[in-house]
């Protein structure tokens, strides 16, 4: 394979990459079939495999038989070689995560908090660090990494998103508190208590991640993503990477005006678990505590009157996003009730069809959901120590090394 711009250890490093995801999207793939695939010698291929399987990312998965000549031997990968750990920190809880280099979910954790300060944050997140390394064991070594995901902005809009009575009764406080969420200095603190590298992500961007690498089908290669949780973010997918823009914001859906104001000024307060629970409230109905209650008559009729309503205030913005953006697909993930997604989704669909000449790109829902923010968090230390990002280096056409 041949590069520009690029150093011959940063090709090997892409290289090493590039045949761990293809073996992870191929379990059972043997030397030949990856040299088809990649246009990689034999003998960079033996190398590489080699010192994967040395440092247990790789595994042998048996033989290749009816060949001629010495059967080639399929490689998968080691599910115990490496693991990432994720924290999410939101306005309504703080949970861990736990992924082997599968992928696969071996611990996930979950307390729920209100608008966590700083003293909050820390006695939880050290909980549920000390629960994964119970679990881990010795393996605790191979964890590439803690990753972090948050919401921007923790101490603004609280006006809106703040439900809780008690926090309510004094929100300058509670501003004052939340200040501490300006500053990286809980990644910072995370880094320090668990001596692993910190990777710190937005969550609707951590989200977004967890969709492109943990889905069980192939995601497509050009989305927007919506992440509702107490608010609402987003993030921009082009060519299967986070489109971040010239400041790191893009796809900042949240910071949008909405239509009217009828639920908030900005889409991250209209689209949100802190919307339905005021307009419940005002209904005089209780948040659900069972997945059940969700579908009784009365919350089917206030959760169609909300989404309708919500989905009216957001609609223009979405068409400006398949102006801007043309995706194959708007998918909404994050903590949205499963009873109300799909009547979101549904008057969507019917608004912006009735004020769009564009195709509609499929809106349907994101497959990772409600675990998407702390798995997209788990995700990012697997992602950044062996995805094959575009930018590390700089490909021209593929061919042999």
């Amino acid at each position: 394979m041949t590069s520009s711009g690029s150093t011959s250890e940063q090709s090997r490093i892409y290289n090493e990459r590039i045949i761990l995801h293809l073996v992870r999207q191929q379990p059972d793939i043997s030397r030949v079939s990856i040299a088809e695939q990649t246009g990689l010698s034999a003998q960079t291929i033996s190398v590489i495999t080699s010192s994967l399987l040395e440092r247990q990312l790789l595994q042998v998965a048996g033989k290749v038989k009816g060949r001629r000549g010495q059967p080639s031997i399929k490689l998968s990968i080691h599910k115990q070689g490496a693991y990432g750990l994720g924290i999410n920190v939101d306005r309504d809880h703080i949970s861990a995560a736990l992924l082997d280099f599968s992928g696969a979910c071996v611990l996930l954790v979950e307390r729920a908090v209100s608008f966590p300060t700083e003293e909050l944050a820390k006695q939880i997140a050290t909980d549920l660090i000390e629960e994964v390394k119970l679990t881990l064991g010795e393996d605790w070594s191979r964890v590439q990494g803690i990753g972090l995901a948050r919401p921007d902005y923790m101490d603004s809009w609280l006006e809106t998103l703040v439900t809780d009575s008690n926090q309510r009764s004094n929100l300058d406080y509670l501003k004052e508190s939340l200040s501490y969420w300006r500053s990286s200095a809980f990644e910072e603190w995370l880094a320090q208590a668990t001596g692993l590298t910190c990777f710190c992500q937005n969550d609707a961007v951590a989200a977004a991640t967890s969709e492109l690498l943990l889905s069980p089908e192939i995601p497509p290669r050009e989305f927007f993503y919506l992440f509702v949780s107490t608010a609402c973010g987003g993030s921009s997918v082009t060519n299967a990477e986070c489109h971040f823009g010239a400041h790191g914001k893009a796809g900042s859906f949240g910071l949008i005006p909405t239509a009217t104001g009828k639920h908030g000024q900005w889409i991250l307060e209209a689209l949100s678990l802190s919307s339905l629970r005021r307009f419940l409230s005002a209904k005089q109905l209780a948040w659900p505590e069972t997945q059940a209650a969700w579908y009784d008559e009365r919350y089917h009729a206030a959760i169609s009157e909300w989404s309708a309503e919500v989905a009216a205030e957001v609609a223009p913005a979405l068409v400006s996003v398949i102006a801007l953006h043309d995706p194959e697909a708007i998918l909404v993930g994050g903590r949205l009730p499963a009873a109300v997604l799909p009547l979101f989704i549904q008057h969507a669909e019917q608004i912006i069809r009735s004020q769009s000449m564009l195709p509609l790109p499929v809106i349907r829902p994101a497959q990772t959901g409600h675990t998407a923010g702390v798995l997209g968090a788990a995700v990012l230390p697997l992602y950044e120590t062996f995805a094959p990002q575009q930018n590390l280096l700089l490909l021209s056409s593929k061919g042999k090394q």
